[in-house]
Order: C-alpha cells, then sequence, then structure tokens
C-alpha cells in the first residue's frame, strides 16, 4: 500500500507477474535489506528499447503436521515476455515451463497449466487500455498466496486438506477481452470471457462469463487506502465480494470478503452459497524484513452449523504467522507456521520455508 498503482509496477495493468522497469528498479532499492544492499548493482530485463524478458520461481520445503512428513516441492518457473509493437500496444506472454499448457494431469483439463497470452492496447482517453486473448479476470485482491479461500484454497497436497475457494487456482486464466478506464482515483475493469477457464485450445460455449471491478484508491495524510468490489458471473454461478487495504508507515492491512451462489452445488449444498475470506496485517521491523500474519476462512456450505459428523460442510479457518524476508534484490524467504482450525479437530498445521526469486 505504497500508494502507487498495480501499472506502476507490473506491465499488466490489474497486477501481478512481469515487472515494468520502474518495478524493477523498486525491487532493487526498496526491497532488500539496506545493510547487504549493493547499492554498485544494477539490474534491467530490457533486451533492447521495445522488448523485455523476466521470470519468476518459487520453491518451498513444507512440513505437513497430519503426517508428520516433509517435502521439498517446486511449485512454479515461469518466463514473461513482452514487445512494444506500437507506440501504445505491447504484446506480453507467460509460460510456467513446470506446468503444461493443455495436457497434463487430467487428460486435457489440467487447470493448473501455465500458459498466458494478451495484446494490450492503452489507446482509450486517461491511460485506458483494451486488453484481448488468455489471462486471468480481474476479481478481488490478487494476492500471492494461492491458498486463500478469496483465491484458489487448499489443493489437498497436505493434511491441512482441500478445501476449494473461489475458481482462482494457480495459473488460472480465461479467454476473453477487458477494458480498463482510470476516472481520477477511480479504476474500473469490465471483462467478458468464454467462461471455462481456457481448458482446451478452442473452447465454444453458448454463454459467456463476465468480470466487473472497481476499485478507489486515495490518501489521507500518511494514510494510503484502498476500497474495492467485484463481481463475477457464468450461467448459473455467480459471486461477488468487496476489498479493502490500508497502509501507513511500517504497517500494511489488507482484507477481502466474498460470496458465492450455485457455486459447486450438491446434494448438500443445493443453493451452492460458500463464503470466503481473508484479511492480513504486515508490519515492517526494518526495510527487508516484514512480520505477517493472516487469517483465511471459508465457510462452504452457508447457514449450516458446524457438525462433527459432517466436516465437508463444515467451516474452516487458518492462521498463517510467519516473515518475509527480502536479503537481496529479487530474493523472498518465508518462512511460515500455519495453525489450521475446523470441526472435528485433528492435528494438521502446516510449517514451511518458501523461497521466491524473480526479475
Amino acid at each position: 500500500m505504497a500508494g502507487a498503482k498495480c501499472s506502476s509496477c507490473h506491465i499488466n495493468p490489474t497486477g501481478g507477474q512481469m515487472r515494468t522497469e520502474y518495478g524493477t528498479v523498486f525491487s532493487t532499492d526498496k526491497i532488500p535489506v539496506e545493510a547487504w544492499r549493493d547499492s554498485d548493482f544494477t539490474f534491467s530485463g530490457k533486451v533492447s528499447d521495445n522488448i523485455s524478458i523476466g521470470g519468476e520461481y518459487r520453491s518451498q520445503f513444507i512440513y505437513d503436521g497430519l503426517s508428520k512428513t516433509t517435502a521439498f516441492q517446486a511449485m512454479t518457473t515461469s518466463v514473461y515476455g513482452a514487445a512494444t509493437i506500437a507506440k501504445k500496444i505491447v504484446f506480453y506472454f507467460k509460460q510456467d515451463i513446470l506446468n503444461g499448457t493443455y495436457n497434463g494431469l487430467y487428460n486435457g483439463t489440467d487447470p493448473f497449466n501455465g500458459t498466458e497470452a494478451f495484446v494490450l492496447a492503452r489507446i482509450l482517453p486517461s491511460g485506458g487500455y483494451i486488453k484481448g486473448g488468455s489471462f486471468m479476470p480481474n476479481y478481488g485482491l490478487r494476492i500471492d498466496d494461492h491458498t486463500s479461500y478469496t483465491r484458489g484454497g487448499d489443493l489437498g497436497y497436505t493434511g491441512a486438506g482441500s478445501q476449494t475457494g473461489l475458481l482462482f487456482v494457480p495459473n488460472y486464466k480465461d479467454i476473453g477481452v477487458e477494458v480498463g478506464a482510470y476516472v481520477e482515483n477511480l479504476f474500473v475493469t469490465a471483462g467478458l470471457y468464454n467462461g471455462t477457464g481456457h481448458r482446451f485450445p478452442i473452447d465454444f460455449s453458448d454463454k459467456k462469463a463476465y468480470a466487473v471491478k472497481v476499485e478507489y484508491s486515495g490518501g489521507i495524510s500518511s494514510l494510503n487506502f484502498m476500497l474495492g468490489a467485484s463481481a463475477y458471473g457464468f450461467r448459473a454461478f455467480s459471486m461477488g465480494g468487496v476489498s479493502a487495504g490500508f497502509g501507513t508507515g511500517d504497517v500494511t492491512i489488507l482484507g477481502e470478503i466474498d460470496w458465492t451462489k450455485n457455486y459447486m452445488v450438491g446434494p448438500a449444498n443445493p443453493g451452492g452459497n460458500l463464503t470466503a475470506a481473508c484479511a492480513e496485517i504486515d508490519f515492517r521491523a526494518i526495510q527487508g524484513v516484514w512480520l505477517i500474519g493472516k487469517f483465511d476462512m471459508v465457510d462452504p456450505v452457508d447457514g449450516i452449523a458446524d457438525d462433527d459428523a459432517s466436516p465437508f460442510t463444515n467451516t474452516v479457518k487458518r492462521l498463517t504467522l510467519g516473515f518475509e524476508i527480502f536479503p537481496f534484490s529479487f530474493v523472498d524467504l518465508r518462512p511460515q507456521y500455519r495453525i489450521v482450525m475446523e470441526t472435528p479437530a485433528i492435528s494438521n498445521d502446516v510449517a514451511l520455508v518458501q523461497i521466491h526469486a524473480w526479475f
């Protein structure tokens, strides 16, 4: 919550993935521990005046409290490219080389396939744009913890469970078009998509999905803030949510809550009504060292009391405590302990150390 727009640091106006030239400079000067920062070091991802490349890697060592076992996991390795092919036109791509394109875990419907590509045309007034191709719809807070239930939720790899959150699993994207407009401090996006998550090379559908987000950013004295509202719909399924963020000095607070209708409908949840929420507070102890506290919650069936006999319909809560340490430019270490709370209670906490490198 430094008061800058997502597009200040990222090629994609809605945030995430490849950094701009400003984002690269910020990563070298303002993020790492000051005492370890090499003031003589400079870096640029520019190949030429109009072409830039980037990359991102995540890996972790994880302890599963339920099985009392450990594992090393390579999570993602992505390469990015951006070419300014005309004064206001950018061609962009992302490829996660650890995760396939179409064929993978699910006979051609691998939800974690890692290809995005779009053309970004900044041709509308006041920096507005039209974006067309394969990319993630703009909804909610685009936090990088995909296990938050406001994104994709648990994937079932650990004893912490496989409770699904919203549809934004790792590498989720759809094919469509998005329009974004800036009206003073207001940022509005609206998109139209196939609605089936880019699961096949060509994906005909008789209905289209929509995603709309409105976000207001402002500041009062030393306090920066952001307030947002999002909506998504495809056929009978719909969801909506509100989000907020506040930052002042060394403290940042983020939060989001979402509600669904006709999502994962089944005998236990005929209305498909799910509630997901997250809240995070970050404190910067010194430059490059952050203390992190995060709370996640999902109620998979609204209005039904928790019952020991029906764990799959019970509310799951998770408290994450840890650090984010940036020892050098483009390197992030995240030791975390995750306390999982559900009914009936089981010993399924998770501990991990994650490394994140990017350029």
